[in-house]
């Protein structure tokens, strides 16, 4: 929140739950954004986001929306958005920031000035832990020299495109690769053109701990290898490749609000659960 503050960014949450359990909720957890209510799902229907899987007359999850989060403009436009098939799994707030600023949640993240005549690697995680059901991005920095071109997908025949390979972890469960747009290079002799990247760019994976292996999980190895081959306007350098392995420990998310531990800290959530049961027949 230091950093949403920071870049003058409001965040709010909205659900169905009632004002007061979304008052206990806030208390229990000390949550500064603000949470707003609505028990009738009229904003959640207004974006088109209705969950319209569940029976209406199953109580009581109907009126909940498939959770996801907007990014938007002083002026009300929706500039991005966050929606995931795992109905646990939220954006990391490294994302959000990244989405709402242009750039990256701590600017010491950002890519550094480069130092070589080569082609620069640096890959990282955009937090200092995994947390389950959130997005946190593997981020792979390439720094390439002024007059030099590393290929993008797809590479001539015979040359090698910009790639990460993760090595297989059961722990880790990874979205699609994020490339940025590339550019087209035209080869003088042969008037051929490839796409290419130049100067500072990143390749991002969105990141998240496998639910079912996550209670076991005390930190996770990311490993893996980057490759790639770069080329000024006459010649290509052979294909070049880099192994990376760290280790990042994994925090715990807040227990949940009716069983053991999130009960002591959420005394009316078991009343606030039982009366969203039986306030309504129909969403």
């Amino acid at each position: 929140m230091d950093h949403f503050d920071a870049a003058g960014i409001a965040v709010y949450a909205l659900s169905y739950d009632e004002e007061d359990a979304l008052a206990d909720f806030s208390d229990a957890h000390g949550i500064t954004f603000t949470l707003l209510s609505d028990p009738d799902s009229d904003v959640i229907r207004s974006f088109g986001i209705l969950n319209t899987l569940i029976d209406p007359n199953d109580h009581p999850w109907a009126g909940i929306p498939y959770p996801g989060t907007y990014v938007v403009d002083r002026d009300g436009r929706i500039t991005d958005k966050f929606f995931d098939s795992n109905l646990a799994v939220r954006a990391g707030p490294e994302q959000l920031l990244r989405a709402a600023t242009g750039g990256p949640a701590d600017p010491t993240l950002a890519p550094s000035a480069r130092t070589s005549s080569e082609v620069e690697i640096d890959v990282s995680l955009e937090a200092d832990a995994l947390v389950p059901t959130v997005q946190r991005d593997l981020v792979v920095a390439f720094n390439v020299p002024d007059g030099r071109h590393v290929y993008a997908t797809p590479a001539p025949a015979g040359s090698v495109a910009c790639e990460v390979v993760l090595d297989e972890n059961p722990s880790l469960v990874q979205r699609a690769w994020r490339y940025p747009a590339s550019e087209l290079h035209r080869l003088a002799g042969t008037d051929e053109t490839f796409p290419v990247y130049h100067g500072a760019f990143e390749l991002r994976l969105p990141l998240t701990i496998n639910s079912a292996r996550r209670k076991d999980v005390n930190a996770v190895t990311i490993a893996g290898v980057v490759r790639w081959q770069s080329c000024d306007d006459e010649v290509c350098d052979i294909p070049t490749s880099k192994r990376f392995s760290f280790d990042v420990p994994v925090s715990a998310n807040p227990p949940p609000a009716l069983f053991g531990r999130g009960a002591e800290l959420e005394p009316n959530a078991a009343a606030h659960f039982k009366r969203m049961n039986t306030r309504r027949t129909s969403p």
